[in-house]
């Protein structure tokens, strides 16, 4: 470039005509799920109606925020609960006797995005009396 050149780029910058231009705002990034899991105690004996089971889901986390509620559905008709804490007692109902019931529980966390993680477990419950007492035994 000649020194003429050089001289216009020069007093060009200095009164701001090369400047930089403005690019627009990088988007959002992409909302990430959470994940949800949990475990329970204790896992047997579990008698309706008597044992209180503990439910814990604080190994759920969210990679880029935080996991704001727990929705528990217990799969044992009573309706679903939802709380801003990851333990819950649960105790499930007495339907009948004699008889082993494994019910489908899952999970659902909602993290402060509104994104969705859900997990869930089989638990296995027991009616008194259990089914291998003698008085659940057709008579003979």
């Amino acid at each position: 470039m000649s020194a003429l050149g050089w001289r216009w780029v020069a007093l060009a910058l200095a009164a701001g005509l090369l400047g930089c231009e403005k690019l627009p705002a990088a988007p959002d990034p992409v909302n990430q799920p959470p994940t949800a899991q949990f475990f329970f105690s204790p896992v047997a004996p579990i008698y309706a109606g008597v044992s209180d089971v503990s439910f814990n889901a604080e190994g759920s986390s969210d990679p880029d925020g935080q996991v704001a509620s727990y929705t528990w559905n217990f799969g044992d008709g009573t309706p679903p609960q939802t709380k801003s804490t990851p333990i819950i007692q649960h105790t499930f109902p007495d339907v009948s006797r004699c008889i082993t019931i494994t019910y489908g529980v899952s999970l659902v966390v909602v993290d402060n995005q509104g994104a969705q993680g859900v997990a869930s477990q089989q638990v296995t419950v027991t009616e008194l009396p259990p089914p291998t007492d003698p008085a659940c035994q057709p008579p003979k």
